[in-house]
């Protein structure tokens, strides 16, 4: 039978693991023209929270979605923003030709087809200059009013525009966009606290320019509902040991949530406890090992590695002298530096590892075959 449990990607519908009360206060907040400051650790269900809320609504409003995530330059970002804008507005490619004559006015934007035969937009000529780029970006004001609709701009991983021209193109586009009436925006991204800099320091390009929204782990009581469902949907049980252990593991996040419940149920449809348990375990560090590993090769200094091992092995105090003597990680202050840069790729927060079953994997490291070096 069909696996039941999705991960991957982002997951709507049935495979949507509940976070109903944030699409509820999320859609109520756009439609009243309110912009959502959206962030959460990695793999937390924020881009699922996304699609599942333009899947609700896409009859209400029309929603334009824009991943910003690997864009180094102005002009590929003017030209995944018009791309997404003039696909979710007008959709074939004959509309969107129209469309263009009729709003996109200059030589320096062509329509361009890829090989699924779905439309784009490329520059010809050059980078966009700032005031180009604030006409873009009233665009959507400007579809809004023609079509009679409210449209929402989705910026995804939008913590990246601060690193193509500093808070200069910020400022530009908080200049249009606090004007725009029929639009609203939803600002998302996993790097916490470049996102506070922007929306919540005063100095911030975009402070106070829109409602904070952090998605944290799911109540366990969801969690568990949303696994023995699951299981029960393809004719399976669930053990409720194997539940609460699903989620105690997976510490709340609805990506190894499904990542377990997806090993669990290839092992059978009605699992042995804790056995099969034990054995999906296994099966979702050895998939995830690869990537794993990538990373620990990436971490070069030793005092970031052990203390990251400690961290894993003790899941709890950080800083106290009992565990710096007990890991012999030097001194407070080795701790503090290496804190310090494990936080800011993300890998901890506040000196704690963020991902559960990277934990897992690092205290299998510690134990197992490979030395900490």
């Amino acid at each position: 039978m069909d696996n039941p449990f999705r991960f991957g990607g982002p997951v709507t519908g049935k495979e949507f693991v509940d976070r109903d009360k944030e699409a509820a206060e999320m859609f109520r907040d756009l439609k009243n023209g309110v912009n959502v400051l959206l962030f959460s650790h990695r793999r937390m269900g924020k881009s699922s929270l996304i699609a599942e809320v333009m899947r609700r609504n896409r009859d209400e409003m029309i929603f334009v979605y824009v991943d910003l995530y690997g864009v180094t330059t102005k002009t590929k970002m003017v030209e995944v923003f018009m791309t997404a804008l003039v696909g979710s507005a007008y959709g074939s490619l004959q509309k969107v030709a129209v469309a263009m004559k009729d709003l996109i006015r200059g030589s320096k934007f062509r329509l361009v087809v890829n090989e699924k035969a779905e439309p784009g937009i490329e520059i010809s000529l050059g980078e966009p200059t700032t005031p180009e780029i604030q006409d873009v970006l009233d665009l959507p004001e400007t579809i809004a009013k023609k079509k009679g609709k409210r449209v929402v701009v989705v910026f995804d991983e939008f913590q990246e525009i601060g690193l193509l021209d500093g808070s200069a193109l910020l400022k530009a586009m908080r200049s249009r966009i606090q004007m725009h009436k029929h639009v609203s925006y939803v600002f998302a991204g996993s790097k916490k606290h470049l996102l506070l800099s922007i929306f919540e320091e005063r100095e911030g390009a975009f402070f106070k320019m829109a409602k904070g929204m952090e998605l944290g782990p799911m109540p366990d009581e969801d969690a568990e509902r949303f696994l023995v469902e699951r299981f029960a949907s393809k004719g399976g049980r669930l053990p409720s040991e194997a539940a609460k252990a699903i989620v105690s593991t997976a510490k709340g996040n609805p990506y190894y949530i499904q990542l377990l419940g997806y090993e669990l149920y290839g092992t059978s449809t009605s699992p042995k406890w804790p056995e099969d348990f034990e054995a999906a375990i296994s099966a979702a560090l050895e998939h995830q090992g690869p990537a794993y590993s990538v990373l620990w090769d990436s971490i070069k200094s030793g005092a970031q590695r052990r203390y990251l091992v400690a961290a894993a092995i003790d899941d709890g105090p950080t800083r106290s002298a009992r565990f710096i003597e007990r890991h012999a990680l030097r001194s407070a202050s080795n701790v503090q530096k290496a804190i310090a840069q494990l936080d800011s790729r993300g890998i901890t927060e506040n000196g704690r590892v963020i991902d559960p079953l990277l934990v897992l994997w690092l205290r299998r490291l510690a134990g197992g075959k490979t030395a900490v070096r």
